[in-house]
């Protein structure tokens, strides 16, 4: 039996387009208010939520992308990480390429890597 994705892929589509609005937004009130935990929260949601919906669609990029994001987001929750403009960055950074990799899907291409990315969240991780 078959199964045929095409039929989800603009529901895919306008939920990550929600959710990266919810990390956009949530990236820069962050950026200002460093020890809000319900920011904090919702950001990990957002990525949460992204991760989820991307790895169930077979894309496996913005699922490790955001799983390793989330892993960072999740230091802050516990405590473990302080909210620094490095850490606030390389987030931003990450937004940019899951829209870039949202375009990619919708253009039907695959040319980017998110190697280096996960490389810089993973030393944020373990710093």
């Amino acid at each position: 039996m078959s199964f045929d994705m095409a039929q989800y892929m603009d529901i895919f589509l306008e939920e990550a387009e929600e959710q990266l609005q919810a990390l956009d937004q949530g990236i820069i009130m962050l950026e200002k208010d460093r020890n809000n935990q319900e920011l904090l929260n919702q950001i990990f949601r957002a990525a949460h939520t992204l991760k989820g919906s991307s790895a169930s669609m077979g894309f496996s990029k913005i699922a490790t992308l955001t799983h390793n994001m989330e892993s960072v987001l999740d230091r802050f929750r516990n405590g473990e990480l302080e909210v620094s403009q490095e850490v606030v960055d390389v987030l931003l950074e990450c937004l940019d390429t899951l829209n870039a990799l949202k375009t990619e899907i919708v253009e039907g291409k695959d040319t980017i890597d998110v190697s280096e990315l996960i490389d810089k969240l993973l030393g944020l991780h373990n710093s």
